[in-house]
């Protein structure tokens, strides 16, 4: 239970896959600083109870489009990364995660 409302629009954004990126809007929000540093950060991912994330269906189809956006950082699912081994993401990096503590960590030393 939160101390204050929260709504999410995800617009046409719909399945687990986003649960990743939700969670760490919701913890950006709530916590001191800019954890995006500025950056255009994109990523996908179920997550847990636990934190654990989960890897995704489309995953390519998923990095070119943020690439494509122009997205400069991308966070995969680890599960995921073996399937991106051929895909041109130009010079948007690619972090393979495995739980939302490992994401923030990661975001945080960019």
């Amino acid at each position: 239970a939160f101390p204050f409302e929260i709504e999410i629009s995800s617009g046409d954004v719909g399945g687990p896959s986003g649960g990743l990126m939700f969670s760490l809007g919701l913890y950006d929000t709530l916590t001191p600083g800019d954890l995006t540093g500025g950056r255009t950060i994109a990523g996908t991912g179920t997550i847990d109870p636990s934190g654990e994330v989960g890897g995704i269906g489309g995953i390519a189809d998923k990095v070119i489009g943020a690439e494509r956006a122009g997205a400069s950082v991308f966070l995969v699912p680890k599960q995921n990364m073996a399937e991106l081994r051929d895909v041109d993401t130009g010079d948007m990096r690619l972090i393979p995660v495995a739980s939302f503590d490992e994401a923030v960590r990661a975001l945080e030393a960019l």
